[in-house]
């Protein structure tokens, strides 16, 4: 599983190879229905949740959208198989009543979404453009839980020193991308090219000791940059 943050991808008009997983033969054919009506995108094959790294060897997908139960334990178990994969892939995961535990580890295991089961279908087709465009994307239940629970934790001072590192020019940068803008829309608004903006951002999580968009957004939030907007 490669990390793709802040990477220039090469999907652009391509088709987007996708491939379910989940336990429930029923809940498979549902979203394969689902996304076979989505723009670009083409259902390579679905599978077991137990039989997702010999899926993933078999149909080479670029995207994996799995449904799993809210197990912090079992998510883990379930990333770090497709990580010995060592293939170019992202995951969208589907989990249902998402607590800190299970965002957390979703996220540190490289995860590219967290969504709800019951999305809309428009919300999981848009769910995997972003994550195709090197965005990620996570339920506003997943991200209220990891700001509660960063928020019962004091921040120390050497990380609330790290913002006034930030210039303002990457500060401004920083609230938008927090406030859920991608890079394209950041540089739209602040008159800036796709690759100053990727810049920023890179030097941004260097700053802050971030590793992604979310981490990034959960900490502005708590540093009181912004309210970081939260999506599906």
């Amino acid at each position: 599983m490669t990390n793709r943050r802040e990477q220039n991808h090469t999907w652009g008009k391509h088709v987007i190879g996708v491939l379910v997983s989940h336990d429930d033969h029923l809940a498979r054919l549902g979203l394969g229905a689902v996304l076979d009506g989505a723009p670009r995108v083409e259902v390579k094959g679905t599978c077991s949740e137990s039989d997702v790294a010999l899926a993933a060897r078999r149909y080479r997908p670029d995207i994996i959208v799995a449904g799993l139960r809210p197990s912090a334990r079992r998510i883990s178990r379930y990333l770090s198989a497709l990580r010995r994969q060592r293939q170019q892939l992202e995951i969208i995961l589907l989990v249902r009543d998402v607590d800190a535990d299970v965002a957390s580890e979703a996220l540190r295991g490289g995860a590219a979404a967290v969504l709800h089961p019951d999305a809309a279908p428009e919300v999981l087709h848009n769910a995997i453009a972003t994550v195709a465009a090197g965005n990620r994307v996570v339920t506003s239940d997943a991200m209220l839980s990891l700001i509660d629970e960063l928020h019962r934790t004091s921040l120390p001072v050497e990380v609330r020193a790290r913002v006034s590192a930030l210039t303002p020019r990457e500060s401004e940068v920083c609230t938008m991308l927090a406030g859920g803008l991608s890079n394209a829309e950041i540089g739209r608004q602040l008159v800036l090219s796709p690759a100053t903006v990727k810049d920023h951002v890179s030097v941004i999580y260097s700053k802050l000791g971030t590793r992604n968009r979310v981490e990034t957004a959960v900490l502005a939030a708590r540093l009181g940059l912004t309210r970081p907007l939260l999506t599906a």
